[in-house]
């Protein structure tokens, strides 16, 4: 477990602002200083967005707290009044030039996410109100949602703390914290005591008609941020903890990064920080595998990935809130080791960027990675009220690797395969930093194909001809400006068959059974403690790929068989150890994962 070196995060109005004159020794009315942002060697940033260019971040309370991009590379930025703006980079200089309005009336939209089929959903909170999660799509295409649907509605955030950031997981569900209702542990003035549904992490199935909470770990003060690692497919989430900075007698506990594991319990109220054993409340209690010093509180998590990640490739970047005796408000990163079956570690490495906060309670909330691109874009939360509007710090900063603007870049192809023998095929692709004249080049076959400017801002078709279908193989593509600069690479896959689901198709369960060395002898459940060695699990559905995996409880099985509709993959000791219900998907090798499928393990 690493010690990096915390504060009462709430982002509920009237408790931030009480908040900030409670715990801080500093005017909410001033002239702010000037800023001295620093990058690590190697990287370079922009203001991607500010007052100057955004006019929604011009007073205090007004600025960015949540973002996410869609499948196309635009940022979706949440304001904590309770805009969803996209901001628009439409002449490819690094910093915005149109902000759109694609939802209004959405209070402290503290997490956005999209789902691969292009609905956004987001995390909402009334003032000293409930939670909320709701959808929204743009049936027709004009960047504004006319669809607003709340998928699930009343969640406890009338306390303390609110419903929080969101991811969905790989199993399809969509996870997401929920803070606590009370400081630490004991209600006050008019805080509602904790709940069953307080200071835990949720996830629903939002296909669901009627979505159901279900708890997958307690005892999470302010579980703020969150992410999946690409690699292990584990979650991993920030922790704010108890007590408020400036106060006599402060004993507030170590702020944390924690490992989720299903059926957790992590310690609040009683156990924050560092499991102590001595103490009662700490008996049964999984510690955090980084903690930062007292009130720094970290706030959002991601994983580097893209084409600018190199060798800093799928490490956790963590932002840190506030500056603390001069450590934090910064874009910290890490290493993560282990696995789900030894456990995990964080190696604390250099930060990506110094923000050189200015004011207390002024800084980064959240973090994402431009899929095209891979730059980092980090947003910055200023609430505290200056003289001057133009002075308030909610910025979105775009960081990238040194030099990264002069090369170009391309996303995913679509379509990604075809059948040999086929025809002729058009692909498309979203670009970044391409020049006019450029061209995709097929890299094997050494030769540049016919291209043209799609219908989408960026993006770019080409056409493969049929001559290099004819056989199995696989094809690199890239993109070449006049100036023979080429981007990163895609590769497109001529299969023997029919090529596997397209990737933006999740796989899709219909059924599941279990039976003991032959298929007639099937067992509606099994007892705990039964011997796996002669069992077999079953799955039937579609749209599964060549790589597909069976999942129980997020551990692949090994398999017997696969097909495009039926995966047989063999039960382990493991998995009839204790009773319970098993929970049954399959990953595509796109990283899609179908609905869940539930198998019970009897006393």
């Amino acid at each position: 477990m690493l010690q990096v070196s915390r504060s009462a995060f709430s982002l509920s109005g009237v408790l931030v602002l009480s908040f900030i004159l409670t715990s801080i020794t500093f005017p909410v009315s001033g002239i702010a200083q000037a800023d001295k942002e620093s990058p690590a060697p190697g990287f370079e940033f922009v203001r991607f967005a500010d007052p100057t260019n955004v006019p929604e971040f011009a007073t205090a309370f007004s600025g960015p707290v949540a973002m996410a991009f869609d499948s196309r590379g635009r940022l979706f930025v949440g304001t904590y009044p309770g805009k969803i703006l996209i901001l628009l980079d439409n002449d490819g200089n690094g910093k915005i030039d149109q902000v759109k309005t694609f939802a209004t009336g959405l209070t402290i939209p503290l997490g956005l996410e999209f789902r691969a089929n292009g609905d956004l959903y987001i995390t909402t909170n009334r003032l000293q109100g409930t939670g909320r999660i709701v959808r929204l799509r743009d049936t027709n295409g004009d960047d504004v949602a006319d669809e607003i649907t709340t998928i699930i509605d009343d969640l406890p955030s009338q306390g303390d703390h609110q419903t929080n950031k969101l991811k969905f997981g790989p199993d399809g569900l969509l996870y997401f914290g929920q803070g606590s209702s009370t400081d630490a542990g004991t209600p006050t003035g008019s805080q509602p005591p904790e709940g069953p549904l307080n200071a835990a992490i949720l996830r629903i199935d939002v296909d669901s008609p009627n979505p159901q909470p279900e708890v997958i770990a307690r005892g999470l003060r302010n579980p703020f941020g969150m992410a999946f690692d690409p690699v292990s497919g584990q979650l991993f989430t920030t922790d704010i903890g108890s007590g408020e900075a400036g106060v006599l007698d402060d004993h507030a506990p170590f702020e944390e990064i924690n490992w989720i594991v299903n059926g957790a319990r992590y310690g609040f109220p009683g156990c924050e920080g560092i499991p102590v054993a001595d103490v009662p409340a700490c008996a049964g209690v999984r510690g955090p595998i980084a903690t930062f010093i007292p009130h720094l509180t970290p706030t959002a998590i991601t994983f580097y990935t893209g084409p600018q990640a190199g060798d800093f490739k799928n490490q956790m970047l963590v932002t840190i809130f506030k500056h603390v005796a001069g450590i934090g408000g910064d874009l910290e990163r890490f290493a993560l080791s282990g696995n789900a079956t030894t456990g995990f570690q964080l190696t604390k490495l250099s930060p990506i960027m110094d923000f050189s906060l200015v004011d207390p309670n002024d800084g980064p909330v959240d973090t994402a990675i431009d899929p095209i691109s891979g730059d980092i874009y980090t947003a910055r939360f200023d609430p505290v009220k200056h003289a001057d509007d133009n002075e308030h710090h909610h910025f979105i900063y775009r960081i990238h690797r040194a030099g990264s603007d002069a090369l170009p870049f391309i996303g995913p192809l679509r379509p990604a395969a075809i059948k040999a023998g086929s025809a002729g095929v058009t692909v498309s692709l979203i670009t970044r930093h391409v020049k006019p004249g450029a061209v995709v080049f097929d890299v094997t076959d050494n030769i540049s194909l016919s291209t043209r400017l799609g219908p989408a801002a960026f993006e770019l078709v080409a056409d493969l001809p049929a001559n290099v279908l004819a056989t199995e193989r696989t094809i690199t593509l890239e993109v070449r400006n006049p100036d023979g600069i080429a981007s990163n690479q895609q590769t497109f896959a001529v299969t023997k068959g029919d090529p596997g689901p397209d990737p933006d198709k999740t796989p899709q369960l219909v059924s599941r059974f279990v039976y003991k060395k032959k298929r007639a002898n099937v067992f509606d459940q099994l007892s705990a403690g039964t011997k796996a060695k002669k069992y077999r699990l079953v799955v039937t559905g579609i749209d599964f790929d060549s790589g597909a995996q069976l999942l129980v409880n997020n551990v692949p099985l090994d398999l017997d068989s696969a097909s495009s509709t039926e995966l047989v993959g063999r039960m382990t000791n493991s998995m009839l150890a204790a009773p319970g219900e098993l929970t049954i998907q399959v990953r595509n090798s796109t990283g899609k994962v179908s609905n869940t499928l539930k198998y019970t393990i009897s006393p």
